[in-house]
Parts: C-alpha cells; structure tokens; sequence
C-alpha cells in the first residue's frame, strides 16, 4: 500500500486527507477572477525534521537546483478487472496483468494512455535561490506538481523529491500555495550498513533496539492493517519466517506504521504472528525516514553483521523472476549467489 499524498482542490476551502497522507496539506489563498487561466504561485522548503541522517549528515541542496514540472493529469477507461481483484494476493495481481498486457486489448490500453499523456498540458518550474516559483496561463483541471534530484552525499544517495497534487478550478485568477515540503529520501543499497533503530513495542511497555539482533539474520517488516491485503500479506510472510528461521537462525521483526495500535493488536492475536512487534504511531518515526519507507509492506533482510542483505527492490525483483519468497531469503540466507536477468533497476529506490 503506498503511503498516499495529499489531494487538494485548489479553488476551495478544503483539503482531503487519504490514508498514511505524508505530505504537505496544501490550503491556498483564491483570488477573485475574471480569466479563464491561472497563476499559480509557490515556494518550496525543508521541513524542520528529517535534515539529518542517522549517522549525523545534513541533508541539503540548494532550492535553485530542482527543476518541477506542473502535468495535466488524464483520465482513462480502466481495463474491465477479473471479479474480488482487490481481494487477491500480490503475485495473482502481477500475473494478470502481465497477461493482459500482452493481449491484443492490453496495447489497445497502452496505446491509448500514452496517446492521452501527450496531449496533457505540461508546465516547468524553476525555483529561485529561496524555493519561490510563479506559473503562468495554467487553465481549469487537475494537475500533478513533481520533481526529483538524486544526489550523493557522503557514501549514501539521497532522493530529494517534490509532490503535489492540485485542481485549478473555473473563474480562479490566482492560486496562493502555502510552502511545499521537500522530501529526502535515502537510496539505501544491498551491502549497506543498516541504519540502527529503536521502537516501541506493540505493547507500549518496552522499547525494540537494532542491537538486540546483533549476529542475526533479521526480516524488518514494516506493515499497516490498513487495505485489503494486510491479513494475507502477514501470513505470507509468517509462512516464510516459519520455514527459515530455525535452518539460518532468522529472527522477524513486524513494525507497524499505524496511528493506533488497537487494529494491529487485534491482528497479531487473531493470526497469531510470531516474532517481535513494534510500533510507529504514524509516520513521523525516524525508522520509516531512515529506511526510506514509502509503501507497505516493505520487507528487509538485514545481516548479522550490521548490513543490510535485501531491500524490498530487490526482493520484488527477484519475485518477479518467478522465485518464491522463502526461496529468496533462504539463498541469501546461505550466502548462494544468483543473477538476475537485468541488474539495472537495483540501483532504483527500495
């Protein structure tokens, strides 16, 4: 489940927040109209929290350096989905659509969206020394603000990213954004060291530290009992950790991402959920900065020697290759070396 952004409506009073909203809440100043299109003014900032890294490193780039684009966002026709599609597992999911892509109706599909892509209207955006942007002649409808700039610092890369979305209503001559959020985000790779942690326990009467698993394999499951999916997902996953942990000594942690912990409470008890659990209380916890969460589940194999051995990119590339998921911790586990078909999308965010 991604950890959904914030959708606004620009002309309105309102803003609408979905679920695990990690963004900014855009509300905004209209102006009274007379055109058909918009101005659209901004700035962009760092927020007072997550500008450090957990091994002390200030994590900044100069405003200037991100360029955004401001996109048309188009609707259309979805594909007629199979009956219970969202009840199904993430493997049944992927394999339908990799069959009905490859149908005759599939690239009828494609072929219509990237024709309606191009014709969205596009707009790029320079930001000044201070973050502030100016957009001009932007008519009605609903658009997506963006940018990403990836950029080395110390050994780690970091993705500085910008994410809005916004609707420009009728008869509104001038939109007034309140300060944008830039978000960072670390591109965490296989064989780098894992960052420490503490959490709370499910509980609330215990505190869950990084060094408690020191010499072991560690499966760090980040999850929510939000969606449709959360109840199989953790039994996958305690399927996997039953099959492995006594054969390479593997030890689970489950860190649930939720506001409250009544839900996961009620989870764990009913399905009986081995390991350890812990707890965020929402989204604001150094661990999900630190690990670069930005979806759940979002599973990790850390070493026992400090490292991490998978992150979820590479766990998902694997799976895509058509390998279980006990098979792919239990190889890592044992140090058996595999090629993936195609190496360049490890170097993509986890």
């Amino acid at each position: 489940m991604q950890l959904s952004r914030l959708k606004t409506r620009v002309g309105s009073q309102e803003a609408h927040q979905g679920i695990l909203a990690v963004l900014v809440m855009l509300f905004f100043i209209p102006v009274s109209a007379s055109g058909e299109d918009a101005v659209v003014r901004g700035k962009i900032e760092y927020s007072k929290v997550n500008q450090q890294s957990w091994d002390g490193l200030t994590l900044t780039v100069p405003l200037n350096q991100l360029e955004a684009t401001l996109r048309e966002q188009v609707e259309w026709p979805m594909p007629a989905f199979p009956a219970k599609f969202d009840e199904w597992n993430n493997e049944d999911k992927l394999a339908w659509s990799e069959k009905f892509l490859a149908s005759k109706e599939g690239k009828k599909f494609i072929e219509q969206r990237e024709t309606l892509l191009k014709q969205a209207k596009v707009f790029d955006i320079k930001f000044d020394s201070e973050g502030r942007f100016v957009v001009y002649d932007v008519p009605p409808g609903t658009y997506a603000l963006s940018a990403r700039l990836d950029r080395q610092i110390e050994k780690t890369t970091y993705a500085f990213e910008l994410f809005a979305q916004l609707e420009i209503l009728k008869d509104v001559d001038e939109v007034s954004l309140p300060p944008l959020q830039v978000e960072i985000t670390p591109i965490l790779k296989t064989g780098d060291p894992a960052p420490p942690f503490e959490v709370t326990g499910i509980s609330g009467d215990e505190l869950i530290k990084s060094e408690q698993f020191d010499g072991k394999f560690l499966l760090l499951n980040f999850w929510t009992t939000a969606g449709s999916n959360a109840k199989s997902d953790q039994e996958m996953i305690q399927k996997v950790y039953s099959a492995t942990k006594d054969k390479h000594d593997l030890r689970l942690l489950s860190i649930n991402v939720d506001n409250k912990r009544e839900s996961a409470i009620e989870l764990i008890k009913t399905g009986n959920l081995a390991g350890s659990h812990g707890m965020t209380q929402g989204l604001e916890h150094p661990v999900l900065f630190n690990y670069g969460v930005r979806s759940v589940p979002s599973l990790w194999l850390l070493s026992g020697n400090g490292k991490i051995a998978m992150t979820p990119n590479e766990i998902a590339l694997w799976q895509q290759e058509g390998i279980a998921l006990e098979s792919i911790i239990s190889d890592r586990c044992s140090g058996k070396k595999l090629s993936l078909h195609s190496k360049d999308s490890l170097e993509k965010r986890p």
